[in-house]
């Protein structure tokens, strides 16, 4: 648990002091992930560079926590009141023979104003996925969008390096 607040904090941090955004797209192209190496033991992923006119930063993080657990941090910041926030998360595991990611599992959070409060303007979620095969590189993708109360949407897609999640301690 320390971990996962330990790694909240940092991202936190760089989110305030690295900013970043996006302008709205028809289409989310996330770009290819590196392998890590096997010391490094999380990675965080950044949506586009381009200020938006609502979302301010979205963000993802993977994090090997030790004997096969995996910890996952998603973000989603606005500098203005949103109508509805949505975080899809995606991991993917690198198939060494196939040279490629393909998807393990899939993760949707939906946070809505329905009150129309005008309060929307962040979203967050941290957790643990325990049970996958240990010994193998784990990336996160992420698909972030927001909706204002103007209509229309903002979205970005940010994405993670791969990292290996070990069997033992880390």
């Amino acid at each position: 648990m320390k971990k996962i607040a330990r790694v909240f904090s940092i991202v936190m941090i760089l989110s305030i002091l690295f900013s970043v955004t996006a302008l709205a797209e028809d289409d989310i192209v996330w770009k290819e992930s590196t392998l890590l190496p096997q010391n490094v033991y999380n990675s965080i992923g950044y949506g586009h560079a381009e200020r938006g006119n609502y979302l301010s930063s979205a963000l993802i993080g993977i994090t090997n926590e030790g004997y096969g657990s995996i910890g996952i941090l998603g973000n989603t910041l606005c500098h203005v009141p949103v109508k509805k926030i949505r975080m899809a998360i995606y991991l993917d595991c690198w198939d060494e023979n196939k040279e490629e990611w393909f998807q393990v599992d899939y993760f949707n959070f939906t946070y809505e104003d329905k009150e129309e409060k005008k309060d929307l303007t962040s979203a967050t979620e941290s957790f643990s996925v325990i049970g996958l095969p240990a010994g193998f590189y784990y990336r996160l993708r992420g698909f972030i969008c927001v909706w204002p109360f103007s209509g229309g949407s903002e979205m970005q897609g940010p994405v993670t390096e791969g990292i290996l999640i070990t069997d033992g301690a880390v």
